[in-house]
């Protein structure tokens, strides 16, 4: 049985990436397995870090590009305000795509500089 999940992102610039990840996000540095994998954490997560170049095999026969895409599986990152965190997205590189405001919750749809889409969510904690 599984001890514990992970999340994996492919990243076409290691140093960008860590950048983003860290100054944008919060996330905190963890370790170093190579130059082409590395892990930062946020919270009890990992997000393993991995460098792969635009054009090589990513699975099946579909290569892997950095242009921005849909996947049914993202990351929901929870914080107190979307709206200084999505500064901070813009800054590092990535981007905010739509944002939405309610009084229970907010939300940001997103995507990290190399088109990995994940989303922004302040909600009420009553």
């Amino acid at each position: 049985m599984a001890r514990k999940a992970t999340i994996s992102i492919d990243v076409s610039d290691m140093s960008k990436a860590l950048k983003f990840y860290v100054e944008a996000l919060g996330c905190k540095f963890k370790k170093k397995y190579s130059d082409d994998w590395q892990v930062v954490s946020v919270g009890t997560l990992d997000l393993h870090i991995q460098e792969k170049a635009a054009g090589t095999i990513g699975a099946a026969d579909e290569k892997r590009h950095y242009q921005r895409h849909w996947t049914p599986v993202h990351l929901d990152f929870i914080v107190d305000d979307i709206v200084p965190v999505c500064a901070e997205v813009e800054k590092y590189g990535g981007s905010v795509e739509k944002k939405a405001f309610s009084e229970v919750a907010d939300l940001a749809n997103c995507a990290d500089p190399f088109g990995n889409g994940f989303d922004l969510i302040r909600e009420s904690l009553e």
